[in-house]
């Protein structure tokens, strides 16, 4: 392999990367009335009366290692709930990746 060619595929790695990182979606709180928390791979989250009829899921911010050595960034998301209800939501990650933060989506 040419000094070239291994420039250019270290150039259009760095690059696929960064493009991963950068469509990664950042931390963001929980909707008020809402809590959300990490359990085991994956994140549960609850969403009180205060807004009843709503409805609410888990969101689980994940990292998979790609054989590659780069990463790329998903969210998992719960089962929805209707709010007030004695009923949490659960995202778990996929298998193979790792857990980064818990949040809770409503609609």
């Amino acid at each position: 392999m040419t000094s070239r060619t291994a420039k250019i595929m270290l150039a259009a790695t760095l690059t696929a990367a960064g493009v991963s990182v950068a469509l990664a979606s950042p931390a963001a709180a929980a909707p008020a009335y809402c809590t959300a928390s990490q359990s085991g791979n994956g994140a549960t989250a609850y969403c009180y009366a205060s807004a009843s009829g709503t409805q609410f899921r888990a969101v689980a911010y994940c990292r998979y290692l790609t054989p590659s050595g780069s990463f790329d960034y998903s969210n998992f998301y719960g089962s929805w709930q209707v709010q007030g209800d004695p009923y949490h939501s659960y995202a778990a990650c996929g298998g193979g990746w790792s857990f980064l933060s818990p949040n809770a989506q409503v609609r």
